[in-house]
């Protein structure tokens, strides 16, 4: 009792404590946001604070300590935002006409609160403090699940699955394995980027164990999601390829002492044919394929995995019971129809082009070297997460939403320092050209001119 009481009277002082903090500054509460939206702290309490609402807490703080704060209020726009605004828009019209209006509409209010928040991270993050600062949100927030559950997973002999805090997005093993895939870039980018050892060092330490938490949670998905960003920082990165060198090198030493429950479990990856699991896939996309053909609205949300609806949208070869779609792209297809589909690719499409754009307009610039290294790192967190989610469900994450918006956030940071750079160029070389024309003026612009 005494331990449960401590546990909610700490999360309890540090609501309160951020209030005030949030008020005079809202990144504050962009930060606080992102940490309750990715952590679930009130789902780690088992006393009063247990479930308790404390994000719309803090999303009604933050939008009104932003309202009267002198931060911009306009909403930057580039194609992930544009296409993020149709999406919220097309997702309320597909709910209305919805197979099941009611199933779908409280997954559709979880929904708009990941976009609330994801155009409050677009309107407020615009410098690298804040940037920096929801990165250390980010990181924290899902580096605690990957410390405790690798943790967990060397103490118990890799015998038990490792799974997320319950009542999540990130409560069922593969789930977790594909958010912890996120994470890991963003962990590389602020190790190498501290100035304080210190901090490298347990950056370091933390993604190995998020590695751990990842091969922890039994998913195949999340190991072939794994994979692909060993390889896709090997080619983003100048220290990738030790990574891809050492990956290398401890897979035999690692395939050694997995249990033997886990090595059958992987081993399945390579007769997919013969998979019950796999088969089961390719019946949920098939209903999907089926509900979108004959609805140009969709099913509405979840209508997959509704049973009436299998039998309803039945063709050879497709689900005769309710399942989860098990992939992003089917996801949305069978919940929103082939136009939420497009519109769902253009999302993802403009943040990689974000990304890349990024890097390109920075690589000859010194000056924003940090801007180069955290848009590399944003295409390896994309890609992974993208190999990992064609096989799982999770096209509404909200930390897969916010990574998204981000590479609008930095783009825009990018856009207004190259144009300080060229402001100041411009005043050097007209400095320049009145010194060589007009003596008097240079004279007037030195700093013992009057």
């Amino acid at each position: 009792m005494e331990r449960t009481n401590l546990r909610d009277l700490t999360l309890l002082a540090a609501l309160l404590g951020a209030t005030p903090l949030i008020w005079r500054s809202p990144i504050v509460g962009i930060v606080a946001w992102i940490w309750i939206a990715l952590m679930n702290p009130q789902r780690e309490v088992y006393g009063f604070l247990a479930g308790f609402g404390a994000n719309f807490y803090i999303a009604i703080l933050t939008i009104f300590a932003w309202v009267s704060s002198r931060d911009r209020k306009f909403l930057p726009l580039d194609l992930t935002t544009v296409a993020l605004i149709l999406f919220s828009i097309w997702i309320c019209v597909t709910t209305y006409f919805a197979l099941d209006p009611k199933n779908s509409q409280e997954i559709l209010n979880r929904t708009l609160k990941t976009m609330v928040l994801a155009f409050m991270v677009l309107t407020i993050v615009n410098s690298r403090y804040r940037m920096q600062s929801l990165l250390w949100a980010y990181a924290i927030s899902l580096g605690y699940f990957a410390v405790k559950g690798g943790g967990f997973f060397i103490l118990t002999g890799g015998k038990h699955n490792v799974y997320g805090p319950e009542n999540s997005m990130i409560q069922d093993n593969n789930n977790l394995g594909i958010a912890l895939i996120l994470l890991l870039p963003l962990l590389q980018f602020l190790g190498s980027t501290s100035a304080l050892r210190i901090v490298k060092l347990g950056c370091l330490a933390v993604i190995l164990l998020t590695c751990v938490a990842i091969i922890g949670t039994y998913s195949r998905g999340a190991l072939l999601a794994l994979g692909a960003v060993i390889v896709a920082f090997a080619l983003r990165s100048r220290t990738g390829v030790v990574a891809l060198v050492a990956a290398g090198a401890l897979t035999p030493l690692i395939l050694k002492y997995m249990p033997a429950r886990w090595l059958e479990r992987m081993a399945t990856i390579g007769a997919y044919h013969q998979d019950e699991s796999f088969e089961g896939r390719v019946a949920a996309w098939r209903t999907s394929f089926n509900i979108a053909n004959e609805r140009i609205f969709g099913g509405g949300f979840k209508a997959v995995e509704l049973d009436w609806v299998a039998t309803m949208f039945h063709s050879p070869g497709s689900l005769t019971a309710g399942r989860a779609a098990h992939s992003i792209f089917f996801e949305v297809l069978g919940e929103h129809g082939y136009i939420g589909l497009g519109i769902y690719i253009l999302i993802l499409v403009g943040a990689l082009y974000n990304a890349f754009a990024v890097e390109f307009a920075t690589r000859r610039n010194p000056n924003l070297a940090w801007e180069n290294q955290l848009a590399r790192m944003f295409q390896v967190s994309l890609i992974g997460f993208l190999v990992g989610g064609a096989a799982l469900s999770m096209a509404y994450y909200d930390g897969f939403i916010v990574l998204l918006v981000m590479t609008s956030a930095l783009a825009n940071i990018v856009n207004s320092s190259v144009k300080i750079d060229q402001g100041l160029g411009n005043r050097r070389q007209w400095t320049n050209f009145a010194s060589r024309s007009v003596p008097a003026l240079a004279k007037s612009q030195s700093p013992g001119g009057e």
